[in-house]
């Protein structure tokens, strides 16, 4: 029997919203480990960069004033007017969770709440104080734990497919925005690329999606611009690579069409998505431009996601969220106030 549209939309974007939470943490202990380099006078601060990357600079400065760690962890892990923060993004997840409680699994519930109610215990990050990256490693582990649950206990049907398109679109969107970050970063001319600088922005990036020994097991270690585009892009072994997600949406997508009896325009697009990035290699990737490639990739991406929506007849593609810590019963929210695409 084929989901409710609705139940659907609300699977699909609890993966996202959940890989969101985890990508955010990797975004922000990336931005720690860059501020820990000397930069140039020009050059702009990390917490500047991993704003931009995240797609949250505009609504940073409309919130802030002063460009720093202390507002930059505020706005990206605990702000309630950020939509991609940390807290909104599970605070997302469990009240869509709440509303088709009889499609998830009791173990994907209470991992999902008990996160929540983490956060809720969780005051203000101090620098210095150390506990910034402690707490992301917590947020990570928590992530890791709920596709964990769901993978050993869903149903491998639609629930599971479209729960794993959300996971694989927002986790491409990341793995972009991750590599978007170097680019930000660079000081070096390109004839420099092997500096010392850069080579450890290249391991910031490589620790970040948690691919450090992956990448030394395929390539022996050394952080060539060429390997990394290789590995983070294009070789679909690596998890968190962008045809690595290209290919589990396809798979997702082609089940989905297989129980559906019915292939739809969101289809073709993955499907063209998946022949540019197998077309290409790490050279022509550098010759088209590292910064122009990824943002072409995230639009597409974009673009798919939102084709999803419409092809699978979900209602709220952007939409706001404002859930409260002190309402307890979201079940009572707002449909309208559940599903919102990052800015």
């Amino acid at each position: 029997m084929a989901l409710l549209s609705r139940t659907a939309e609300n699977l699909y974007w609890i993966g996202r919203y959940v890989e969101r939470a985890e990508n955010m943490a990797r975004l922000l202990e990336s931005g720690k480990r860059m501020s820990a380099i000397p930069r140039v006078a020009d050059q702009p601060p990390p917490w500047e960069a991993i704003l931009s990357a995240a797609g949250v600079l505009h609504t940073f400065k409309e919130q802030h004033t002063e460009l720093n760690q202390l507002n930059t962890v505020a706005h990206m892990a605990f702000s309630q007017d950020n939509p991609s923060s940390i807290y909104s993004a599970i605070a997302a997840a469990r009240a869509n969770a709440r509303s088709i409680r009889t499609a998830m699994t009791i173990d994907m519930w209470e991992a999902i709440n008990e996160f929540w109610h983490s956060l809720l215990g969780t005051g203000p990050i101090e620098p210095g104080d150390g506990r910034l990256l402690p707490f992301l490693d917590t947020v990570k582990q928590k992530c890791a734990l709920f596709r964990g649950v769901a993978d050993s206990t869903i149903l491998r049907n639609d629930t599971y497919d479209f729960l794993r398109l959300g996971t694989f679109v927002e986790r491409a969107d990341c793995t972009a925005r991750l590599l978007d970050v170097e680019y930000f970063a660079l000081t070096q001319p390109e004839d420099a690329a092997d500096s010392p600088i850069d080579t450890y922005h290249w391991a910031v990036i490589l620790r970040a999606t948690s691919s450090a020994r992956a990448y030394n097991w395929v390539y022996g270690g050394g952080y060539d611009l060429e390997n990394m585009i290789d590995f983070l892009v294009l070789n679909t072994r690596s998890p968190r690579s962008l045809a690595f997600c290209i290919e589990n949406i396809t798979e997702h997508l082609n089940r989905l069409a297989r129980l559906y009896a019915e292939r739809h325009d969101c289809h073709e697009i993955c499907a063209s998505i998946a022949t540019e990035l197998s077309q290409n290699d790490a050279e022509a990737v550098i010759e088209s431009g590292l910064h122009e490639f990824l943002t072409r990739f995230i639009a597409r991406n974009n673009w798919l996601s939102s084709q999803i929506g419409r092809d699978y007849h979900f209602t709220n593609m952007a939409l706001p969220v404002d859930p409260k810590p002190e309402d307890e019963d979201l079940d009572e929210v707002s449909e309208q106030s559940l599903n919102q695409a990052m800015s």
